[in-house]
């Protein structure tokens, strides 16, 4: 049996996350291939960004990712995305989950590079995260840690074979006028999958959020890439979900374009260290 990911490209129901989980369970359902073995949807997806997400924000073991438990285990099928984890000081962190089908809540991971006013509010996490699973070895990224090519190369070094990024990507008042579009993220996609020779699954927002200010597009554009840059599948604009198959034996073949392996990190340290 071949193994395959899912991206759910969702459009949240800004500020309730039962009803934003009812929207995937719906998506998951409409899958219907057991060759799926794990499905991932974007940043902030359950709950949307602009909202009180210090109101609805909930720990992590708790009463949200049980309901995605409930859900992994229905379809058998392992589960990651992004919701307001609420910690102990009383911040909101901007987590990521992976859920296993058999054994719940395995992994939490927490954005490490926060971006804008996230600076001010949100919990930074310092915790690079990268667990086994049915399809692999994945690495969880969230979002402005794909601007980071160190980062992702660390999960890489650190044994990710494919790399998840749970994703906002919009369009503001403030970045239209530079250009900032969906080309720009799928260029991110490809570049980060060729360049560390993994697969990677970008899960963005599609739909809009108003933050009082300006009005937020969320690009949509999800895509799964093959370690040699080339889209396996992508998801334009609306609500949809696509699928690709992680082939580990066509990812060693492309070992033969050996980037990680001339690394020259002893120069780098040199640099780095002036």
């Amino acid at each position: 049996m071949g193994k395959k990911i899912a991206v759910l490209q969702i459009d949240s129901v800004l500020g309730d996350q039962m009803a934003t989980l009812a929207k995937i369970d719906g998506m998951l359902s409409s899958i219907n291939d057991p060759e799926v073995r794990m499905a991932v949807f974007c940043e902030y997806g359950l709950s949307g960004f602009c909202t009180d997400l210090a109101a609805i924000a909930k720990p992590i073991p708790g009463p949200v990712t049980e309901e995605m438990e409930k859900l992994a285990k229905k379809y058998n099928i392992w589960l990651s995305g992004g919701l307001p984890e609420l910690m102990p000081d009383g911040k909101v962190a901007n987590s990521s989950v992976m859920i296993s089908p058999k054994d719940g809540l395995v992994a939490t991971y927490r954005k490490i590079h926060p971006f804008g006013g996230e600076r001010d509010h949100v919990y930074f996490g310092d915790t690079p995260v990268v667990v086994d699973t049915e399809i692999g070895r994945v690495g969880l990224s969230i979002c402005y840690d794909f601007v980071f090519p160190e980062f992702i190369r660390g999960l890489v070094l650190n044994g990710a074979e494919i790399v998840l990024n749970s994703t906002f990507w919009y369009a503001d008042d403030f970045s239209t006028p530079f250009g900032w579009c969906p080309d720009h993220t799928l260029a991110l996609a490809r570049v980060r999958a060729l360049e560390n020779k993994c697969f990677v699954a970008m899960a963005c927002r599609t739909g809009c959020e108003d933050d009082g200010d300006n009005r937020m597009h969320g690009f949509g554009h999800s895509a799964i890439v093959d370690p040699m840059g080339n889209f396996i599948a992508k998801a334009g604009v609306g609500e949809r979900v696509i699928i690709g198959e992680i082939d580990h034996q066509y990812r060693e073949k492309c070992a033969v374009f050996g980037y990680i392996n001339d690394r020259r990190p002893e120069i780098y340290k040199k640099m780095l260290d002036i």
